[in-house]
Parts: structure tokens; C-alpha cells; sequence
């Protein structure tokens, strides 16, 4: 019997008194239940003693974890503080180096220029006033000679450009024009270059006239040229390049057409950067600098525009550029 039940028995029943079956059973009952009382009681108490050890190491595991995050967390921070102060400097020191490298350029250029402008003059003089005097071989090598000038001063040119492009100091001269008189104007500079190689080079004029808009010619005619002439380059003899002109809302776009080696699939992201060209383009011509797109994506952003190109290797490019016809650039 349980005991607190045993202490109640005695005090209402005297050793030996006679009790009925029935009280004896419901004394039994009452009994099992204390007893099972005690046992649930027992078993919460454990249970509250073990999950409050639990949950004493799980605060301690946590708070241990936490520590050590933030630990963590300071030693990166420290990192990337460390990390960007380091790059900070290096991009410091880059930029001085870019600043030296374009100066270096600049004076190298200018002092190249101006022999070579001698050397230039020199081999037209010999071609024109002794052209009858000289045999076939002499002539041959005094104009791969004069070509070859040309060529390095076209490239120094294009290096000057890109130093005042870089340096900010390039300088624009607006003026209104008709954008398609300055195309005309600029194709006559290569209808010899096509003809030598027997390539249709056509401008397909606008219906109408196209309005006035306010550019720089001159270094809008750049573009034209570094356009045009890449299109003879890279167009197969006996092919064709067709320049139009259209104008659409705010903008007049230019497009240059061929039917050339075109452009790699793979190859497209890099073609106006500086330098850059495409694996097909050094096998067709090995002198080229890499510059004239990326300074005609210059010059047509100076001007709110944009320049594009579509193009499928191996059936030609066409380049495209829009230029506002808005007053203010």
C-alpha cells in the first residue's frame, strides 16, 4: 500500500479491524494510482532535469559557435579591408602607369611622325618627277616602300588618336551637315583601292534629302574610313560593299555592307576593343592595328550614338551607327 495512503489507513482503522472486500479493493485502486502518480512525477522530474541539461550544452554550443563567428567575421573583414586598401594601390599605381604609357606614346608618335612625313615625301617625289627613269623593279620597290610608310603612319596616327581619346583630350568641331554629302565626299577616297581588286563599292542614296545634323565631320569621316577600308580589306575580289543612309526617328543611321570573310561567332564580344582581332582577319591581312573600331565606338558614342555590326563567318559584315539629330552633343 502506498505510503501516504498506509499513514491514512492507520489513522481511521485499528490493527486488526475487519474491512470489507470492497474497501479493500478500492484501497488497492487508490494505491496503483499514487503509485503511478509518483512514477509520472518521477519521470517529469527527469525529464525536466535532462532537457534542462540539454538545453544548458546546446546554450553553451551556440554561444561557443557564435564567438567564434564573429571571430571569423572580424578576421574577414580585416581581410578585405587589407585586400582592398592592396588594390586600391594597385589600381593607383596602374592608373600612373597608363598615364606614363599614353604620354610615352604621345611624344614617340610625334617624334616618328615627322621623319617618316619626310620619308613620305621624299619616295612621292622620286614616283612623280623620275617615274619615266626608272625600270619596273625600282618603281615595284619605291612603292611597296612608300606603301610600307604609309601604313606606319596611318598606325601612329590611330595612336595619337587613342592617347587623346584615353587622356579626354580629344577635341570635337560640330557643325550641321548633310551626313550624306560627307559619305559621297569619303567613298571617292577608295574607288581606286576597289577597283584594283575589281570590288563593287556603292552608296544607295536616302529617296530624300536627309536632314541637317550637327556632328563633327572630321571624325565622323574617320569612321567612314575605318569602316570602308576594313570592308576592301576583308571582301574577296570580284565582292561588293554598299553604303546607305536612312533616317529613323531622332537618329540618321549609317550602314556598311559586305560580302567579306565576316566575323567568328566566338569572336564577336571582343571586336571594339583596343588591339583586337579575329583569328580570320590576321590571315588576310597582317598589318592591321586593331584600333579603328575602338575608335570609332568612341567617336559615335561622343556623338549619342551607338555602332553595331551583324555578321556570319565566311559570308560578310555589315556595320551599322546611328548619330542623334538633336542640336545638343
Amino acid at each position: 500500500m502506498h505510503h501516504l495512503l498506509e499513514r491514512q489507513y492507520k489513522k481511521f482503522f485499528k490493527d486488526g479491524a475487519e474491512v470489507s472486500p470492497e474497501l479493500q479493493s478500492f484501497l488497492k485502486t487508490v494505491s496503483t494510482t499514487y503509485d503511478n502518480n509518483d512514477k509520472d512525477r518521477t519521470l517529469l522530474e527527469h525529464s525536466f532535469n535532462v532537457s534542462s541539461k540539454e538545453f544548458s550544452e546546446l546554450n553553451s554550443k551556440i554561444l561557443k559557435l557564435v564567438a567564434e563567428l564573429e571571430a571569423e567575421k572580424k578576421s574577414v573583414e580585416k581581410k578585405v579591408r587589407d585586400r582592398t586598401q592592396e588594390l586600391l594601390i594597385a589600381n593607383s599605381r596602374l592608373t600612373e602607369l597608363d598615364k606614363t604609357k599614353t604620354e610615352f606614346i604621345s611624344v614617340a608618335a610625334h617624334q616618328l611622325r615627322t621623319p617618316l612625313s619626310a620619308i613620305k615625301w621624299t619616295m612621292s617625289l622620286l614616283l612623280d618627277e623620275n617615274s619615266s627613269n626608272l625600270t619596273p623593279e625600282q618603281r615595284s620597290l619605291l612603292m611597296k616602300g612608300y606603301e610600307s610608310n604609309e601604313r606606319i603612319i596611318r598606325l601612329i596616327n590611330e595612336m595619337l588618336v587613342v592617347t587623346r581619346i584615353e587622356s579626354g583630350k580629344m577635341s570635337y568641331n560640330f557643325s550641321f551637315i548633310h551626313i550624306e554629302d560627307l559619305i559621297e565626299n569619303c567613298m571617292e577616297e577608295f574607288v581606286g583601292q576597289a577597283k584594283n581588286r575589281n570590288i563593287k563599292l556603292d552608296f544607295i542614296e536616302p529617296p530624300s534629302k536627309l536632314p541637317y545634323i550637327n556632328i563633327d565631320p572630321d571624325k565622323i569621316r574617320t569612321v567612314l574610313q575605318n569602316l570602308i577600308e576594313n570592308a576592301i580589306f576583308y571582301t574577296r575580289d570580284n565582292g561588293f560593299i554598299t553604303v546607305s543612309a536612312s533616317a529613323e526617328g531622332d537618329h540618321i543611321r549609317v550602314s556598311v555592307k559586305d560580302n567579306g570573310i565576316g566575323i567568328p561567332e566566338k569572336q564577336k564580344v571582343g571586336i571594339f576593343n583596343k588591339f583586337f582581332r579575329a583569328e580570320n582577319a590576321l590571315k588576310v591581312r597582317t598589318d592591321g592595328s586593331g584600333l579603328g573600331l575602338f575608335v570609332a565606338k568612341s567617336i559615335i558614342e561622343k556623338h549619342n550614338g551607338e555602332i553595331w555590326f551583324d555578321s556570319k563567318e565566311g559570308e560578310g559584315t555589315t556595320f551599322y551607327f546611328t548619330v542623334s539629330c538633336s542640336d545638343k552633343v
